[in-house]
């Protein structure tokens, strides 16, 4: 998404966008790099929604996800699903809770990590539902998947960006999409809220972030050139091959997502008792 983004704003800006990657910590040491960078506008982070998920589970992160930012905009989103291996007999979500209320606890659901989207998007399935799962924190989407594709963990909470190349060649099957909206990869699949269950959204979203008083001015105007991005017919159709799509927001609206966002998460790892060091 980082390099889709940069392409475009190069364009926009006539000078060249450079990305360094920061691994670690479910992003939380990119993330405090961009914190303490200079408010020039010359350092911004291009986050996904572990952004506001890391302080439900992280008990003592330098930053504050909201306070030691100013948000640019929001620029794509691609919603969690439920899959499973198409060895597996569940075609629906009603016959994996099922067999999860035939058998609690015994159930496995594979995800990328402790914390991730899965982990949040699995935990908030159970409570909709009332079932009991095995969660499998897996390190990356290849171990996870290699595993549900061999049969060893019937189920897989991956959002759909994560999944679609393994969907397309037939090797998963979705049983349920999170989010507002039906996916249009999967126009066939029921949202959550369609089958009756309120769970929020726990697919990941995408979006620009600077550091805390960077100027205002400036900050409206890279949301401008955000927004010209998102617009861009091109830009839209690279988006949809990788199973994303264009939600756009912008400084104030996304300033607003992320801190209504915060408490959401919070309340789902307490609940959940997730807590990471």
């Amino acid at each position: 998404m980082a390099r889709l983004v940069a392409t475009e704003l190069e364009a926009a800006w006539g000078r060249p966008v450079v990305i360094e990657n920061r691994a670690g910590a479910n992003a939380t040491l990119a993330t405090d790099m961009v914190a303490k960078a200079a408010p020039d506008g010359y350092t911004l982070l291009c986050a996904a929604n572990n952004h506001v998920m890391n302080p439900a589970i992280y008990t003592n992160l330098p930053y504050h996800a909201a306070d030691s930012f100013a948000p640019v905009g929001m620029i794509a989103t691609s919603p969690n699903v439920l899959w499973t291996g198409a060895s597996q007999p569940f075609n629906t979500l009603a016959d994996a809770v099922a067999a999860a209320k035939a058998r609690p606890g015994e159930l496995g659901f594979a995800t990328t990590g402790n914390g991730g989207n899965g982990h949040f998007g699995g935990e908030t399935l159970q409570r909709a539902t009332g079932i009991t799962l095995m969660h499998i924190p897996y390190r990356g989407t290849a171990p996870a998947m290699q595993d549900v594709l061999a049969g060893r963990v019937p189920l897989f909470m991956q959002t759909l960006v994560g999944a679609i190349g393994a969907y397309r060649g037939g090797q998963i099957k979705p049983l349920v999409v999170f989010g507002p909206d039906r996916a249009p990869d999967l126009p066939n699949v029921p949202t959550m809220a369609e089958l009756g269950f309120e769970a929020p959204d726990s697919g990941v979203w995408y979006g620009l972030l600077a550091p805390a008083g960077t100027p205002a001015a400036l900050i409206q105007r890279m949301g401008r050139d955000l927004e010209m991005v998102s617009k861009n017919t091109a830009f839209q159709e690279k988006l949809r091959t990788q199973a994303s799509v264009t939600t756009f927001l912008g400084p104030a609206d996304f300033a607003a997502r992320i801190r209504t966002d915060l408490p959401r998460w919070a309340a789902v790892a307490q609940a959940a008792g997730m807590r990471l060091e």
